[in-house]
Formats: structure tokens, C-alpha cells, sequence
């Protein structure tokens, strides 16, 4: 199983990632169903303190892999469900839709030597970056007038340029270990060594050395001097785990 927890102003109904210290919020939960597999999902709203009917796709024949986190784009929900090549679910919580984005994936080359990671694309679309030890693909899910759905490649960087690394690095020693979608930013591991790079903006920065950390979650706070724990600030900070 997996989830989101999700900040919902009262007003609209929109919905974003971060604190909910003083707002409504939302919990979406996703997970299997032991019965025939299919996938679900279900809200947890704190206005009525109930869970909502459970929303289901069609019969699936793959078991998914449900530890990545989600990502919001726009008002959807993304998961990455496995890490063999990659099979994304979308939930969208304006229609409380459920769906699985699979199929033709043009022109891409996956293999156990690379890692995968869903990211915020241009103009409101989800992406998929593909990383090896020579680099990253970044590729944008496209929709035509039409209502067909196709990946198209956005961008290709080599992992050495961003990063300043030398070309002896070797490809095991790569991972992608988090990913923020409001700064649009990877946490990438090079050996011990811990980057934040910043896809807008090509920059890189990095972060710490490190040989235990197997999973880096960044987020921001959003606590106001006011109401502020003493010694957490408003600068983003990283969540370990080891």
C-alpha cells in the first residue's frame, strides 16, 4: 500500500502538497486487493472524518511494486508501480478517477542498470526520467487533439556535465533516491556522494556524504515564525531513511 496526504482549501476544493498544520487535508490511499488484484483507491477527508467508497481499475495481470512515492501534477495524483520498467497510476482527484498508464514506450531502452522516477513535466504533464551512469532522459506523456497519449523526449544530459564528475564513475554506483516536484529537483547518489539537481534551472548542488541512506524524501515547511517548532525553519529539509 501506499498514500498521499494532501492540504484542500476550503474554498475551491483545490488541493496541494505540504503542511496541513492549519488546513483542511486529504489522505489518498492506494493498495491491491487480495480478491483479483485489481488496484484502488480511497479518500480520507478531515472535513467529514470519514473514508470515502473505494475506487477500483479493470483487472490488472501484473503485481505492482507500490514504494515509490506519489507526485502531484496539477490536480493528479502519480505513482510509479514498478521498478522493472515503468508502469505508472494516475489518480485524479477532480474526476476521483483511477487508471493505469501503460503500453508503447517509443523509443526507450530499459534495463536493470538504470533507475526510474516520475517527475513534473512541462505545461501540466507527468514525466518519466531515466537515469544511467551516463545520464539522465527526461520524457514528457503527451496528449494529441485526438485524445492519444504519447512519450516524447524532452531532455538529455549527461550525468557528468551536471554534476562535475569524473568519467570514472561507475554505472552501479548511480541511483535516483528522491525526487521534489515543486522545485522540480532529483536527490541523485554517486557513490557516497548525495546532489541536488535542479531540472529548470540545469544547476547542481552537493548535499552530503553518506553510505547508508537508501531513500531521501525533501520537503519544505510551511510553519510561519509564529507558529514555528523551535529549530525547524522555514528552509527546505530532507528526510532520511537509513
Amino acid at each position: 500500500m501506499n498514500g498521499a496526504v494532501l492540504c484542500a482549501a476550503g474554498d475551491d476544493g483545490h488541493v496541494h502538497g505540504g503542511g496541513f498544520r492549519s488546513c483542511l487535508f486529504k489522505v489518498v490511499l492506494i493498495g491491491a486487493s487480495k480478491m483479483d488484484g485489481r488496484i484502488f483507491a480511497s479518500i480520507y477527508s478531515s472535513v467529514t472524518g470519514e473514508w470515502g467508497d473505494a475506487i477500483f481499475t479493470g483487472p490488472v495481470s501484473t503485481i505492482y511494486y507500490f514504494g515509490s512515492p506519489a507526485i502531484l501534477v496539477v490536480n493528479s495524483l502519480y505513482w510509479l508501480l514498478s521498478v522493472w520498467g515503468p508502469h505508472i497510476l494516475e489518480f485524479n482527484l477532480e474526476t476521483s478517477t483511477l487508471a493505469l498508464i501503460d503500453g508503447n514506450w517509443p523509443q526507450m531502452n530499459f534495463s536493470s542498470d538504470c533507475h526510474y522516477c516520475i517527475m513534473r513535466g512541462e505545461d501540466g504533464n507527468v514525466g518519466l526520467a531515466i537515469l544511467s551512469y551516463r545520464g539522465f532522459q527526461m520524457w514528457e506523456r503527451k496528449v494529441t487533439l485526438g485524445g492519444a497519449a504519447k512519450w516524447v523526449l524532452w531532455k538529455t544530459v549527461k550525468l557528468h556535465d551536471i554534476l562535475g564528475l569524473s568519467p570514472a564513475v561507475q554505472r552501479e554506483k548511480t541511483d535516483i533516491v528522491g525526487y521534489s516536484e515543486d522545485p522540480n529537483a532529483f536527490i541523485l547518489v554517486v557513490d557516497t556522494d548525495f546532489y541536488m539537481f535542479r531540472v529548470d534551472s540545469m544547476q547542481s548542488k552537493k548535499l552530503f556524504d553518506c553510505n547508508v541512506v537508501t531513500r531521501c524524501h525533501p520537503f519544505t515547511s510551511f510553519y510561519t515564525a509564529d507558529a514555528a517548532i523551535e529549530g525547524i525553519g522555514a528552509e527546505d529539509k530532507l528526510r532520511l531513511d537509513c
